[in-house]
């Protein structure tokens, strides 16, 4: 049997997640996080090289899922 939550109850989380990050040549960037790897990288047009996607691209794609 589940009981729902009433107004006096408070339900509380919390997690944390570690990062390291290396800048890179540019405009690019390295993180290392629970094992993986993530490289971004700006457009030729603020200053990258375009190797990878921006930040702003992660950002978002983290939204939709």
């Amino acid at each position: 049997m589940t009981t729902q939550p009433t107004s006096d109850d408070t339900i509380s989380r919390a997690f944390g997640i570690e990062a390291d990050l290396e800048m890179m040549e540019r405009m690019k960037k390295q993180s290392e996080v629970r094992g993986f790897t993530i490289i971004c990288d700006e457009g030729a047009q603020v200053g990258g090289d375009n190797t990878a996607p921006p930040p702003l691209a992660y950002f978002i794609s983290s939204l939709v899922f």
